[in-house]
Protein backbone atom coordinates (compact mmCIF):
# COMPACT_ATOMS: atom_id res chain seq x y z
CA UNK A 1 0.00 0.00 0.00
CA UNK A 2 1.53 3.23 -0.83
CA UNK A 3 1.99 6.32 1.71
CA UNK A 4 -1.00 8.24 2.62
CA UNK A 5 0.32 11.93 1.72
CA UNK A 6 -0.92 14.24 4.39
CA UNK A 7 -0.79 17.92 4.80
CA UNK A 8 -0.49 18.61 8.74
CA UNK A 9 -1.26 23.06 9.72
CA UNK A 10 2.09 23.64 12.01
CA UNK A 11 2.87 26.04 14.28
CA UNK A 12 4.49 26.95 18.02
CA UNK A 13 2.48 24.76 20.06
CA UNK A 14 2.84 21.54 21.95
CA UNK A 15 -0.24 20.36 20.13
CA UNK A 16 1.91 19.82 16.86
CA UNK A 17 4.62 17.45 18.60
CA UNK A 18 1.98 15.62 20.24
CA UNK A 19 -0.09 14.84 17.35
CA UNK A 20 2.56 13.93 15.25
CA UNK A 21 3.48 11.42 17.91
CA UNK A 22 0.08 10.10 18.16
CA UNK A 23 -0.07 10.10 14.05
CA UNK A 24 2.78 7.97 14.36
CA UNK A 25 1.51 5.27 16.58
CA UNK A 26 -1.86 5.15 14.37
CA UNK A 27 -0.61 2.56 12.28
CA UNK A 28 -0.57 4.31 9.00
CA UNK A 29 1.71 4.73 6.37
CA UNK A 30 1.94 8.44 6.03
CA UNK A 31 4.53 11.01 4.45
CA UNK A 32 4.19 15.04 4.88
CA UNK A 33 3.10 17.11 2.22
CA UNK A 34 2.61 20.17 0.94
CA UNK A 35 -1.92 21.09 1.41
CA UNK A 36 -1.78 20.97 -2.83
CA UNK A 37 -0.37 17.55 -3.14
CA UNK A 38 -2.21 16.23 0.11
CA UNK A 39 -4.58 13.27 -0.14
CA UNK A 40 -5.94 14.91 3.29
CA UNK A 41 -5.58 17.69 5.39
CA UNK A 42 -5.07 17.94 8.99
CA UNK A 43 -6.38 20.87 10.47
CA UNK A 44 -4.75 20.88 14.30
CA UNK A 45 -7.89 23.06 16.12
CA UNK A 46 -5.20 24.74 18.71
CA UNK A 47 -3.75 26.82 16.23
CA UNK A 48 -7.15 28.45 14.75
CA UNK A 49 -6.33 31.59 17.74
CA UNK A 50 -3.48 32.70 16.21
CA UNK A 51 -3.78 32.00 12.63
CA UNK A 52 -7.21 31.95 11.67
CA UNK A 53 -6.21 33.24 8.26
CA UNK A 54 -3.77 30.68 7.15
CA UNK A 55 -6.04 28.10 8.15
CA UNK A 56 -9.07 29.50 6.31
CA UNK A 57 -6.60 29.58 3.11
CA UNK A 58 -5.76 26.14 3.87
CA UNK A 59 -9.14 25.40 3.79
CA UNK A 60 -10.33 27.02 1.12
CA UNK A 61 -8.17 25.49 -1.03
CA UNK A 62 -9.31 21.78 0.46
CA UNK A 63 -12.40 22.64 -0.48
CA UNK A 64 -11.76 23.76 -4.00
CA UNK A 65 -9.58 20.42 -4.39
CA UNK A 66 -12.16 17.89 -3.08
CA UNK A 67 -9.51 17.42 -0.22
CA UNK A 68 -10.86 15.94 3.20
CA UNK A 69 -10.41 18.26 5.83
CA UNK A 70 -9.80 16.48 9.63
CA UNK A 71 -9.68 18.89 12.96
CA UNK A 72 -8.04 17.42 15.42
CA UNK A 73 -9.95 19.34 18.93
CA UNK A 74 -7.05 21.16 21.04
CA UNK A 75 -5.61 18.44 23.69
CA UNK A 76 -7.26 18.42 26.02
CA UNK A 77 -10.24 20.18 25.32
CA UNK A 78 -13.75 19.45 23.45
CA UNK A 79 -14.93 22.74 21.55
CA UNK A 80 -13.63 23.38 18.34
CA UNK A 81 -13.99 26.98 16.79
CA UNK A 82 -17.24 26.93 14.62
CA UNK A 83 -15.99 27.72 11.40
CA UNK A 84 -14.02 24.46 12.07
CA UNK A 85 -16.50 22.62 12.99
CA UNK A 86 -18.47 23.70 9.66
CA UNK A 87 -15.83 23.54 7.43
CA UNK A 88 -14.41 19.98 8.32
CA UNK A 89 -15.45 16.19 7.30
CA UNK A 90 -14.55 15.11 10.51
CA UNK A 91 -13.33 16.05 14.06
CA UNK A 92 -11.48 13.41 16.17
CA UNK A 93 -9.62 14.01 19.34
CA UNK A 94 -6.26 12.54 20.10
CA UNK A 95 -6.89 8.80 20.28
CA UNK A 96 -4.19 7.19 17.63
CA UNK A 97 -6.78 5.19 16.31
CA UNK A 98 -9.45 7.31 15.95
CA UNK A 99 -6.75 9.72 14.47
CA UNK A 100 -6.27 6.83 11.76
CA UNK A 101 -9.81 5.88 11.33
CA UNK A 102 -10.68 9.20 10.53
CA UNK A 103 -7.86 9.89 7.66
CA UNK A 104 -8.57 6.13 5.79
CA UNK A 105 -12.57 6.60 5.98
CA UNK A 106 -11.65 10.41 4.56
CA UNK A 107 -9.81 8.97 1.71
CA UNK A 108 -11.91 5.87 1.50
CA UNK A 109 -14.97 8.38 0.82
CA UNK A 110 -12.73 10.41 -1.84
CA UNK A 111 -12.34 7.46 -3.64
CA UNK A 112 -15.68 6.02 -3.98
CA UNK A 113 -17.44 9.61 -4.43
Amino acid sequence: MEKIRIYITEGEIEDYEVFLEKLNRSGIEWEKTGPGDADVVIILAGLWRDRPDEIRAVLDDAVRSSRPVITVRPYGLENVPPELEDRSDEIVGWNPYCIADAIEDSIDQKRTS
